[in-house]
């Protein structure tokens, strides 16, 4: 049951980005919204950072995010779907990025997030020239359908605080 989590919040969070396209298999994604809770976060995503979902299943990011640097990243999250919660937990983020299969760390540096901990102040930016192939998700993809999907991330640092919230919905074109 833990491998079927974490691949589903994977894919939510890969999704995160995803601006409204046609997606795998007939599917559409809209992005309701996605943004920075508050104006000190550790981790800040552009506000113009955006990602394509082809035809073809693959993620292909323009995005820009960026860091003041960390060592330690305590992440709780809470998955809603038609406004009742359907995930929520807490997890040790640098501990998990360890735990990852290689695969799945290059998709995180795709989005120019760390793969490791600790995280030096940076900031990294993906033009779109990347492509990461996400095939093996799209069977949540089915799961998904029947209202928004939102999201509230919380992750605490050593350095302060981040948040992202996000709203997303999928339909069968």
């Amino acid at each position: 049951m833990e491998g079927i989590f974490k691949n589903f919040l994977l894919a939510v969070l890969l999704l995160y980005l995803i601006n409204e396209s046609t997606a795998c298999q007939g599917f559409k994604l809209k992005i309701h919204y996605m943004k920075n809770c508050g104006s000190n976060n550790v981790i800040k995503l552009q506000d113009n950072s955006t990602a394509k979902l082809t035809k073809d299943c693959e993620i292909v990011p323009t995005v820009c995010a960026e860091t003041e640097g960390f060592k330690t990243a305590m992440l709780h999250y809470e998955i809603y779907k038609n406004n009742l919660i359907v995930l929520r937990g807490d997890i040790d983020a640098c501990a998990e990025l360890k735990k990852l299969k290689p695969e799945v760390k290059e998709m995180i540096k795709l989005f120019g997030l760390p793969d490791k901990c600790p995280i030096e102040k940076q900031t990294k930016c993906e033009d779109g020239s990347k492509k990461a192939n996400v095939q093996q998700y799209k069977s949540f993809l089915q799961l998904a359908l029947g209202g928004p999907i939102r999201t509230e991330i919380t992750i605490q640092h050593d350095t302060g605080k981040s948040c992202f919230k996000s709203e997303v919905e999928f339909v069968k074109k």
